[in-house]
């Protein structure tokens, strides 16, 4: 992804950030899609492309969840554990999912073939249909049994990746 692209991106909506700040967010999400995560390269082209300074651009990254700076799975599995979806399983749910995907059950990680990676994520919203899983940091689902969820990260292995990787 090259600053060029960036900018070509984000003039269509630059009229809808009051402080030109602000861009640095759908910069970064777009340059995001190519690989599904973020490169030094890519992050100096979003600094090149809104005429913030690298190291800012990188703060900004590295501080969201969604915003990767290491490589992961083709889909990226989020599981709630927040108090209210551990109250309605989503402890089993996580371990049955690290347990499948032969992770670390304190933090997730990506699967050996790379095709997977679980995370845990703060608060999906979805807090009366608990346990609760996002993937690719799109639609939220729920309530989930940890074999229901098992059975969704299959689905996911064998669907086609996405051709953008919006996360």
């Amino acid at each position: 992804m090259d600053a060029d692209q960036i900018r070509a991106h984000l003039d269509p909506i630059r009229h809808e950030f009051a402080d030109p700040r602000s861009l640095v967010m759908p910069a970064l999400k777009f340059a995001q899609t190519e690989k599904g995560h973020l490169t030094r390269e890519d992050m100096a082209a979003v600094a090149e492309a809104t005429g913030y300074s690298p190291s800012f651009v990188e703060s900004v990254a590295s501080f969201y969840d969604r915003l990767y700076t290491r490589p992961v799975g083709n889909r990226v599995v989020s599981v709630c554990i927040t108090l209210s979806c551990m109250l309605r399983g989503s402890d089993e749910v996580w371990e049955a999912l690290c347990e499948h995907e032969g992770v670390d059950h304190h933090h997730g990680g990506t699967s050996a073939d790379g095709r997977i990676t679980i995370q845990e994520a703060q608060c999906l919203g979805y807090c009366d249909r608990g346990a609760c899983i996002q993937v690719d940091a799109e639609e939220t689902q729920g309530p989930f049994t940890p074999e229901e969820a098992v059975k969704l990260v299959e689905e996911l292995r064998e669907a086609p990746t996405p051709a953008e990787l919006w996360r």
